[in-house]
């Protein structure tokens, strides 16, 4: 007997350093989707690996990432969600393996937001002020992580987030990830 076939299912990745909108967006595109009557979900990947300590070989948690988020997707699925966003930094091929594996028949989409270095800055000091966040070390780290994931982009389409405000940003990567993915199989929907 051959196995039930699995849905596709389609997974935006909202990727790039902090400060750039990565969760802002991802809340937009659910709230389009949700509009349009569609069933997605959205995880906040590093709220799934809150916890300390963290191993040493994993310092930003990504393995239990993954599999925190597995089983979430086994909730959701069960609840009738069909589509999934995750709003996280995305720093190589192997991270976004990991997440994908997690969600069975999933179909990737990577995007990368960006932002010049001015804006990230800005953006960090003024969020800094309201939750009294380490803002020099954060906006340092957004900086070198911009470059890093400009070295190695994998990313399946970039949106530039400088000049730009969140429903346009959101509009811009629904729209790239429309065009890159997969159909949703109706077989097992």
């Amino acid at each position: 007997m051959s196995e039930p076939a699995v849905a596709v299912v389609p997974f935006l990745f909202v990727s790039g350093p902090p400060g750039v909108g990565k969760t802002t967006v991802s809340w937009e595109i659910f709230d389009e989707l949700v509009r349009r009557g569609d069933r997605p979900a959205l995880v906040d990947l590093d709220l799934l690996g809150a916890s300390w300590p963290v191993p040493e070989d994993d310092p930003f948690n990504e393995r239990l990432k993954a599999t925190n988020l597995a089983a979430m997707w086994r909730n959701f699925r069960a609840s009738g969600v069909r589509r999934l966003i995750a709003a996280g930094v995305i720093e190589n091929g192997a991270i976004l393996r990991a997440y994908a594996d997690a969600v069975p028949g999933a179909a990737p989409v990577l995007c990368r937001l960006t932002a010049r270095e001015d804006v990230l800055r800005s953006r960090i000091v003024g969020r800094g002020r309201e939750h009294g966040d380490d803002v020099e070390k954060l906006a340092q780290r957004a900086i070198h992580l911009r470059g890093e994931l400009e070295r190695h982009d994998g990313a399946n389409f970039w949106v530039d987030t400088d000049e730009r405000d969140i429903a346009e940003v959101a509009r811009l990567v629904l729209s790239n990830a429309e065009e890159r993915r997969l159909p949703v199989s109706r077989s097992a929907g």
